[in-house]
């Protein structure tokens, strides 16, 4: 039998991801250096914007030291490494999302979009109820963002910018990455946790009704979330040094995997992507000051 990673990998073959269309492998993975703390990504085509806490890993403080990467993903060189902001500052800048030409940051307490094409800044959105806004994501016309304290979402309509907090059934401890499924009316989530021992979970959040769901017993410092097909996929820390692993749970059996990489850990795998392609899984690992690009055949069997 095929092991259970491998089989996912088959299956995105099959449905022309993670491999190219030739059939050949994909390109091995790649590291990208030269970033401070960057903890999220956020793919347009050939291009990826790269949010950058600061020279300190101090993710909820106001000291103007933040700000976007932008790098070419097709020779991985970074062609700006502080692209945004072109004026003002950001401070702690977390979770990206892009719609139409505006791409939305989330930093402490503030929402903020920047005209990729002209570098303005075109919204600057306070949030009230929270000072550790983390990741966003965008599904049926809102903005949907995470806090990680008090361990809520928030919905932002994005014609008017007026926002409010989903009314959750239950907390989402410590609430980090995110992601949307259409299909589902769902959002997914990751926490955290309490800091204090590795319990941060993974949610289902019924976007109309706000019913919490926790979907899988596994328990750790959970940070980055990405969907394909019936696949889940988050990061987990696992501490503050070079233990982190990224991990699969498989949404019709909830069997979990962690995924085993050539490199082995990775040091602060945070808010990471998968490519508009299928075949990457790219992640910032906060903890090593860089980005990996990591293709099929950097995961051991």
């Amino acid at each position: 039998m095929l092991p259970f990673y491998r089989f996912l990998l088959l299956s995105s073959f099959l449905s022309g991801s993670f491999l190219p269309g030739n059939g050949q492998p994909a390109s091995p993975p790649a590291e990208i250096a030269g970033f401070s703390h960057p903890e999220s990504v956020c793919q347009s085509r050939n291009t990826l914007f790269v949010s950058n806490i600061g020279a300190g890993l101090e993710p909820f403080a106001k000291d103007g030291d933040g700000f976007i990467s932008k790098v070419d993903l097709a020779t991985g060189r970074v062609e700006d490494l502080h692209f945004l902001p072109a004026d003002g500052v950001l401070h702690a800048p977390k979770g990206m999302a892009l719609y139409g030409n505006t791409l939305y940051v989330a930093d402490i307490d503030h929402i903020v979009g920047f005209d990729i094409g002209t570098r303005k800044r075109v919204v600057d959105l306070a949030i009230a109820g929270t000072n550790s806004l983390n990741d966003l994501v965008i599904g049926d016309g809102k903005l949907y963002a995470s806090a990680t304290n008090p361990g809520t979402i928030f919905a932002i309509d994005l014609q008017t910018l007026a926002y409010r907090m989903l009314p959750l059934t239950d907390s989402v401890v410590g609430a980090n990455g995110l992601c949307y499924d259409g299909a589902a009316s769902r959002l997914y989530c990751v926490g955290v946790g309490t800091m204090k021992k590795p319990d941060g979970r993974l949610y289902a959040i019924d976007v109309h009704s706000s019913r919490v769901t926790v979907i899988s017993n596994y328990e750790g410092v959970l940070d980055g979330l990405a969907k394909q097909g019936s696949t889940l996929y988050f990061s987990d820390w696992r501490g503050m040094d070079t233990k982190g692993v990224l991990v699969a749970v498989d949404m019709g059996t909830n069997r979990v995997r962690e995924i085993r990489l050539s490199r082995g850990a990775i040091g602060g795998p945070a808010d990471f992507c998968i490519s508009e392609d299928g075949k990457y899984f790219i992640v910032p690992a906060t903890l090593e000051g860089k980005v990996l690009i990591i293709g099929e055949n950097a995961i051991l069997p």
